[in-house]
């Protein structure tokens, strides 16, 4: 069902200081750098690490996000697990009591769906970090 792991995401609250880590000492190849804007604003970037992409968030106008910077600090966020035909696993996954919030397209233009980790017996993929979600596999 996983496909591979799609992307990893940080979320900092000094865009700069990722990059100096991504780009200057892990020599990772920048593939994208944007403002992404809808109901909130973030500035994002996004390294190639094989197959996976290293997603770098910071909050400009993100209280989710921002809140997790206040609470947690600067870290690790989610994993995007790919996944090819993301509706129909979505309702595959229903069917063995997973529960699903999506799918739906981010503003990265990604096609995601989050794990209901308060309604789903996932405690595995819950930790201190905000959570894990599915990708659609072609959303690269």
């Amino acid at each position: 069902m996983f496909e591979y792991i799609h992307h990893v995401a940080y979320v900092v609250s000094d865009m700069d200081d990722a990059l100096r880590i991504f780009r200057d000492t892990f020599e990772l190849e920048l593939s994208d750098r944007r403002v992404v804007e809808g109901e909130t604003t973030v500035e994002m970037v996004a390294f190639r690490c094989g197959p996976t992409l290293i997603e770098v968030l910071r909050p400009i106008n993100h209280p989710a996000l921002a809140q997790f910077l206040e609470e947690h600090g600067p870290g690790l966020h989610h994993v995007g697990f790919a996944m090819k035909d993301l509706p129909k696993r979505v309702e595959e996954l229903k069917e063995k009591g997973v529960f699903i919030n999506g799918p739906f397209v981010a503003g990265t233009g990604w096609k995601i769906a989050y794990f209901d980790f308060e309604k789903s017996d996932l405690d595995l993929l819950k930790s201190c970090y905000h959570g894990d979600h599915l990708v659609e596999e072609s959303a690269m």
